[in-house]
Protein backbone atom coordinates (compact mmCIF):
# COMPACT_ATOMS: atom_id res chain seq x y z
CA UNK A 1 0.00 0.00 0.00
CA UNK A 2 1.29 3.45 -1.26
CA UNK A 3 1.34 6.23 1.00
CA UNK A 4 -1.20 8.37 -0.75
CA UNK A 5 -3.80 4.80 -0.13
CA UNK A 6 -2.75 4.76 3.71
CA UNK A 7 -3.40 8.30 4.27
CA UNK A 8 -6.54 7.86 2.85
CA UNK A 9 -7.53 4.86 4.45
CA UNK A 10 -6.50 7.02 7.69
CA UNK A 11 -8.77 10.02 7.19
CA UNK A 12 -11.23 7.76 6.08
CA UNK A 13 -11.38 5.84 9.26
CA UNK A 14 -11.05 9.08 11.45
CA UNK A 15 -13.84 10.48 9.41
CA UNK A 16 -15.72 6.96 10.34
CA UNK A 17 -15.07 6.97 14.30
CA UNK A 18 -15.87 11.27 13.68
CA UNK A 19 -19.53 10.16 12.46
CA UNK A 20 -19.73 7.46 15.13
CA UNK A 21 -19.23 9.38 18.05
CA UNK A 22 -21.29 12.40 16.69
CA UNK A 23 -24.19 10.19 16.02
CA UNK A 24 -23.94 8.13 18.96
CA UNK A 25 -23.48 11.92 20.91
CA UNK A 26 -26.64 13.20 19.17
CA UNK A 27 -28.67 9.75 20.39
CA UNK A 28 -27.85 10.19 24.10
CA UNK A 29 -28.85 13.86 24.12
CA UNK A 30 -31.90 13.15 22.52
CA UNK A 31 -33.02 10.32 24.92
CA UNK A 32 -32.16 12.55 28.01
CA UNK A 33 -34.81 14.08 29.99
CA UNK A 34 -35.41 17.72 28.89
CA UNK A 35 -34.06 20.12 31.65
CA UNK A 36 -36.10 22.61 32.32
CA UNK A 37 -34.84 25.90 34.04
CA UNK A 38 -36.99 26.91 37.28
CA UNK A 39 -37.87 30.14 36.78
CA UNK A 40 -39.85 32.12 39.28
CA UNK A 41 -43.02 30.93 40.49
CA UNK A 42 -44.65 34.11 40.44
CA UNK A 43 -44.19 37.92 39.76
CA UNK A 44 -43.91 36.94 35.86
CA UNK A 45 -46.64 36.67 33.23
CA UNK A 46 -48.68 33.27 33.62
CA UNK A 47 -47.95 32.96 36.74
CA UNK A 48 -49.52 34.85 39.99
CA UNK A 49 -47.98 37.65 41.65
CA UNK A 50 -45.41 37.34 44.50
CA UNK A 51 -46.88 38.23 48.25
CA UNK A 52 -45.35 41.72 48.10
CA UNK A 53 -46.54 42.38 44.29
CA UNK A 54 -50.07 41.51 45.67
CA UNK A 55 -49.93 43.99 48.59
CA UNK A 56 -48.29 46.69 46.43
CA UNK A 57 -51.06 46.16 43.52
CA UNK A 58 -54.23 45.73 46.05
CA UNK A 59 -53.09 48.20 49.21
CA UNK A 60 -51.04 51.14 47.44
CA UNK A 61 -51.48 50.97 43.70
CA UNK A 62 -55.69 50.82 44.78
CA UNK A 63 -55.45 53.59 47.05
CA UNK A 64 -53.16 55.60 44.59
CA UNK A 65 -55.93 55.13 41.81
CA UNK A 66 -58.51 56.71 44.30
CA UNK A 67 -56.61 59.32 45.50
CA UNK A 68 -57.73 58.04 48.80
CA UNK A 69 -54.95 59.84 51.18
CA UNK A 70 -55.79 58.83 54.04
CA UNK A 71 -55.26 54.81 53.04
CA UNK A 72 -51.61 55.58 51.32
CA UNK A 73 -50.84 57.50 54.66
CA UNK A 74 -51.55 54.48 56.51
CA UNK A 75 -50.26 51.80 53.88
CA UNK A 76 -46.67 53.18 53.11
CA UNK A 77 -46.35 53.79 56.68
CA UNK A 78 -46.64 49.81 56.69
CA UNK A 79 -44.50 49.68 53.69
CA UNK A 80 -41.38 51.28 56.21
CA UNK A 81 -42.36 47.88 58.42
CA UNK A 82 -41.52 45.72 55.89
CA UNK A 83 -38.32 46.52 55.00
CA UNK A 84 -36.66 43.12 54.55
CA UNK A 85 -32.91 44.68 55.05
CA UNK A 86 -33.49 47.19 57.82
CA UNK A 87 -29.79 47.53 58.91
CA UNK A 88 -28.52 47.47 54.70
CA UNK A 89 -31.38 49.37 53.06
CA UNK A 90 -31.63 52.59 55.02
CA UNK A 91 -33.35 54.93 52.62
CA UNK A 92 -36.54 52.07 52.41
CA UNK A 93 -37.53 53.56 55.89
CA UNK A 94 -36.93 56.98 54.43
CA UNK A 95 -38.98 56.79 50.98
CA UNK A 96 -41.82 55.59 52.86
CA UNK A 97 -42.11 57.59 55.46
CA UNK A 98 -41.64 60.73 52.78
CA UNK A 99 -44.67 58.84 51.40
CA UNK A 100 -46.64 58.53 53.68
CA UNK A 101 -46.14 62.35 54.86
CA UNK A 102 -46.77 63.13 51.56
CA UNK A 103 -49.87 61.50 51.52
CA UNK A 104 -50.89 62.90 54.61
CA UNK A 105 -50.81 66.45 53.20
CA UNK A 106 -52.30 65.44 50.24
CA UNK A 107 -49.66 66.01 48.03
CA UNK A 108 -49.97 63.34 44.66
CA UNK A 109 -46.64 64.05 43.45
CA UNK A 110 -44.91 63.72 46.41
CA UNK A 111 -46.20 60.09 46.94
CA UNK A 112 -45.72 59.16 43.43
CA UNK A 113 -41.53 60.70 43.72
CA UNK A 114 -41.15 58.77 46.83
CA UNK A 115 -42.26 55.34 45.50
CA UNK A 116 -40.68 55.86 42.27
CA UNK A 117 -37.02 56.50 44.13
CA UNK A 118 -37.85 53.33 46.61
CA UNK A 119 -38.33 51.28 43.57
CA UNK A 120 -35.55 52.72 41.32
CA UNK A 121 -33.26 51.65 44.34
CA UNK A 122 -34.64 48.68 45.83
CA UNK A 123 -36.87 46.49 43.33
CA UNK A 124 -34.26 44.54 41.34
CA UNK A 125 -32.43 43.50 44.65
CA UNK A 126 -35.82 43.07 46.51
CA UNK A 127 -36.95 41.25 43.37
CA UNK A 128 -34.00 38.90 43.20
CA UNK A 129 -33.84 38.21 47.31
CA UNK A 130 -37.43 38.55 48.37
CA UNK A 131 -39.81 37.59 45.52
CA UNK A 132 -41.42 34.58 46.86
CA UNK A 133 -41.55 35.50 50.76
CA UNK A 134 -44.41 35.46 52.13
CA UNK A 135 -45.36 39.09 53.89
CA UNK A 136 -45.03 39.33 57.76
Amino acid sequence: MGSSDFFTELKSRRFSLCLLLTSTAFAVLLSAPPVVAAGPSCGVPGKPACPFQAYMRTRIATALAHRDFRELERRLTEVAERNPERAKWHNWDKFAKDGARAAKEGRLRGVIAACARCHAIYRPEHNVKYRERALR
